[in-house]
């Protein structure tokens, strides 16, 4: 592996049975949550991957931190296949990945004061460390996400803070011991739209500071274009186009991609042309591989869509796209 890529994943897959029917006729059906799914990520760099909800954005986040099992592929962190290594070796490298959950509400225990919570990863991973340093190493947390003075928000418990705050306190928790990666899923999604600018302002500064690559899950393509070097535009499990984050935007070549990127830039162009972009209907992870995963929503679709599924296709420049007749796509939407 690339010594300047820190994350690489490979044909990553995670397939649930969905069971249907009466007790008598009980039908199981495989489903798609992701579906080969390749891409890398470079030290120092933020990937975003974006798509609506039930695209598999987010399982594939939890398969990245080992926070679910995968059904095949592989990925590699550090050199290490974090797919095939021990218990004990993952363990080790978790001090490395940390993650930040959607909801402040739901990822700070109540019963808890601050200090306790950002204590537990300290005793978790540097047992060793004397309870002063400890107690130095979360109040120099507190202060890295701008709660100051951090005395004043030691011993308060979670919810005697803001919606900002607590996400705040869940990204010191993160931090805290110094990883190199973070995976942040939809950190903003929860949180009042004042207070939005400033936490992605603070994972920005914190990039800077302490040298950190992220994965950034969200639904949100303005966000990702505020926040991510790249992005991946996800449908029914699979990225369907990858490419450097002004490429996405400014030159975007599927057709859901063109989609997304025609409510940002203009509601009102989207919804009077809204049958020429994109045809109702809702993610259907049940399908099996036997066309492209977007046929059934794509107003320009021909034959070969319905019998075999596209590959990605490099653009040239880190852009690729996962679409049989793009050109077509594009000259009849210019």
């Amino acid at each position: 592996m690339d010594n300047s890529v820190l994350l690489k994943v490979n044909q990553l897959k995670k397939t649930f049975i969905k069971k249907s029917g009466t007790v008598f006729n009980r039908k199981k059906t495989e489903v798609y949550a992701v579906n080969n799914v390749n891409f890398e990520i470079k030290k120092g760099e933020i990937l975003g991957i974006i798509g609506e909800s039930g695209c598999g954005k987010t399982t594939t986040a939890r398969m990245v931190m080992r926070l679910m099992e995968e059904s095949s592929g592989e990925i590699l962190f550090e050199g290490n296949n974090l797919c095939t290594i021990k218990n004990a070796e993952t363990n080790r490298l978790r001090k490395n990945m940390q993650m930040i959950f959607q909801d402040p509400y739901d990822t700070l225990n109540p019963g808890m004061r601050i200090v306790d919570i950002l204590m537990e990863p300290l005793n978790a991973h540097e047992k060793n460390l004397p309870s002063n340093e400890k107690l130095k190493r979360v109040i120099e947390a507190i202060e890295s996400i701008e709660l100051k003075p951090a005395e004043d928000y030691l011993y308060r418990y979670p919810h005697q803070l803001s919606g900002g705050q607590r996400q705040r306190i869940a990204i010191a928790r993160a931090v805290i011991l110094k990883p190199s990666f973070i995976a942040a899923d939809e950190p903003t999604s929860m949180l009042d739209v004042s207070v939005r600018a400033g936490i992605l302002n603070l994972l920005l500064d914190l990039r800077k500071k302490m040298g950190l690559t992220m994965l950034f899950i969200t639904h949100d393509l303005s966000t990702a274009s505020y926040m991510c070097d790249r992005i991946a535009v996800m449908y029914q499990g699979r990225i369907v186009e990858i490419g450097p984050t002004k490429k996405i935007i400014q030159s975007p070549s599927h057709p859901y991609t063109i989609a997304l990127v025609s409510v940002v830039k203009d509601l009102n162009y989207f919804i009077e042309n809204r049958e020429k972009l994109i045809l109702d209907g809702e993610v259907d992870s049940t399908r099996k591989d036997t066309g492209c995963t977007f046929v059934t929503r794509c107003p320009h679709q021909e034959k070969v869509c319905h019998s075999k599924a596209p590959e990605i296709e490099a653009l040239g420049n880190g852009h690729a796209v996962a679409c049989h007749c793009h050109s077509n796509w594009l000259e009849k939407t210019s």
